[in-house]
């Protein structure tokens, strides 16, 4: 889960109980009060809601007013894809925002025939007519979203969709990672991997990476509390069950790569436990960079899913200082060796490494010196755990979004504002994100000149294994509830899955496990999975996924 790093002073641990318990009953105070300001509207959209008739559970009617293809092939039940039309210097553009949306009703405009709204013209230089229609489409809240969005921003075109290539399995990983390998996302992520290698004397301002931190989890938080304000209570129970399912499934993936790790390296017990917990956590950058991908492919995901970014953050952590308890008890010494490991110097004796009183740098949270471990009570970690700066933004963002969002089913104005900032400059400031993951990423690799091969090996392979046993995980709860779920949920889940923590677990390493090895973690984490996932893995898992669905379909 990503926190705010480098933020020395910005989170600091309560000195006293009576302290704490004042300021979380603040909190809740002041929560309570955002709640009952957006009560009177909760029911708003309930008595608007339509009959559900033969459309699918968590979709509605969209009208919109758009140009037509084939006026006359445009008819209720058809299948259409949806165009976004801008004018440029060389005339209009189409860009397609939403794929097989099925066409509920179709009338003309002002009951007569109406031209076209832009100019285009053909391969031979004619002018093209496109009639204007409003045409009522079947949407959810995501496509939704995405249809407001493109409407505010250009012409809607209609058009009847187009038939998918079909491709075996392996061309379409190869299409795949060839389509994303050229977006402008991994290409600045590439471009930042490229500064350590060519030596350019640049370094990523502090203050920006600090400001993108800020804004990417609070735009999160926001955008998704606000298509969860607009679920219908069935929506959220299924989002509450997935929210336990993914708790679960992280915290077996931190006792399985802790196994892993034993069986494939000479590593130390305490190291592997200790990247274990990595893995056991997720990591806010692979997920932003994955609904950037997301987004640019018109795959669509359930709006719950930031909530999940979040829950499924914490199993590392507790996994992680669960096993680090049971090796002290086992009489592993003060340097993290234990009875039958090199340098072992008794239960109790040694002293642990000097490297962990220093600020890890990079991505390495950056609270500030001075919290040694030796005064650390399990009050302390705790509230690392729970209260750390990247989840209490992240959770913010929610519950504000979704406060906003249910007073917009009455004022809709109140989220225009805001949408503005965290929706339409999301990717550009992904972008300048992507190009600091970058120079940290390829920063990193030089620790691992240390590690052996099997720890190489396995920060490239197990994100493949752990985000497919995620995507599994979710694909069985999906049959045993009922629900069908959106197939860029199953490629978030499997990323929440795959990906290494490289700034919530560090911060509660630093705390609460000092003996362990602060650059192994982070090297495996930073230079491995997060390059692997963002580059080739994120393509893989789509293509997973669809396999997934279509071997076994929710009845």
């Amino acid at each position: 889960m990503m926190a705010v790093g480098r933020f020395n002073g910005l989170h600091k641990a309560l000195p006293g109980t009576c302290q704490r318990i004042r300021s979380l009953f603040g909190v809740l105070g002041l929560l309570a009060c955002g709640l009952l300001a957006a009560a009177p509207t909760w029911g708003a959209d309930d008595q608007k809601e339509e009959k559900l008739g033969t459309r699918p559970i968590g979709t509605h009617v969209m009208r919109v007013v758009a140009e037509v293809e084939s006026p006359d092939s445009i008819k209720s039940g058809a299948t259409v894809d949806v165009s976004l039309v801008t004018l440029g210097g060389e005339g209009a553009h189409a860009e397609k925002v939403l794929k097989g949306i099925k066409v509920d009703s179709v009338s003309s405009v002002n009951d007569e025939p109406s031209p076209s709204m832009t100019e285009t013209k053909d391969k031979e230089g004619k002018p093209i007519a496109f009639e204007r229609r409003v045409v009522g489409l079947v949407v959810n809240l995501s496509q939704s979203e995405k249809l407001r969005i493109a409407d505010a921003q250009g012409v809607l075109r209609i058009k009847i969709a187009e038939a998918a290539e079909k491709r075996g399995i392996f061309d379409e990983i190869v299409h795949n990672f060839v389509a994303n390998l050229f977006q402008p996302l991994l290409l600045f992520f590439f471009m930042g991997f490229a500064i350590p290698l060519l030596k350019v004397p640049f370094e990523f301002p502090k203050v920006l990476y600090q400001s993108l931190t800020i804004y990417l989890l609070v735009a999160i938080g926001w955008h998704g509390g606000e298509l969860m304000a607009h679920l219908p209570p069935g929506e959220l129970a299924v989002a509450g069950g997935l929210a336990c399912v993914g708790f679960v499934a992280n915290g077996l993936i931190g006792g399985f790569a802790t196994y892993l790790l034993r069986l494939v390296s000479s590593m130390r017990r305490i190291d592997a436990v200790t990247v274990g917990a990595y893995y056991g956590s997720d990591s806010a950058g692979t997920f932003v960079t994955c609904l950037g991908i997301l987004a640019t492919l018109n795959i669509l995901h359930d709006s719950y899913m930031p909530v999940m970014l979040a829950v499924m953050e914490i199993p590392g952590c507790l996994v992680g200082l669960y096993l680090v308890s049971r090796l002290r008890h086992q009489g592993m010494d003060a340097a993290g060796n234990m009875p039958d490991e090199p340098g072992y110097q008794g239960p109790g004796t040694g002293a642990a490494p000097a490297a962990h009183a220093a600020d890890h740098g990079g991505h390495g949270e950056g609270h500030g010196k001075g919290h040694g471990h030796k005064g650390s009570s399990w009050a302390t970690v705790m509230h690392e755990v729970f209260f750390n700066p990247g989840l209490y933004l992240l959770f913010g963002g929610i519950l504000v979004g979704f406060i906003a969002g249910r007073q917009a089913l009455t004022d809709p104005h109140v989220v225009e504002g805001p949408n503005n900032l965290f929706i339409f400059i999301f990717k550009g400031a992904l972008c300048l994100f992507l190009l600091e993951m970058g120079m940290t990423a390829c920063q990193r690799l030089r620790d691992l000149k240390t590690a052996g091969i099997g720890f190489i090996l396995f920060g490239l392979l197990a994100p493949n294994l752990f985000a497919t046993f995620g995507m599994c995980v979710l694909h069985a709860y999906s049959i045993i509830i009922g629900h069908h779920f959106e197939l860029g949920t199953y490629v978030l889940f499997g990323v929440l899955c795959g990906a290494s923590s490289y700034i919530a677990v560090p911060a509660v390493q630093r705390l609460a496990i000092p003996e362990a090895s602060p650059t192994l973690p982070l090297a495996a984490s930073l230079g491995l999975t997060f390059s692997w996932n963002v580059t080739i893995g994120i393509p893989i898992y789509l293509e997973i996924a669809k396999r997934i669905v279509a071997f076994m379909p929710v009845g």
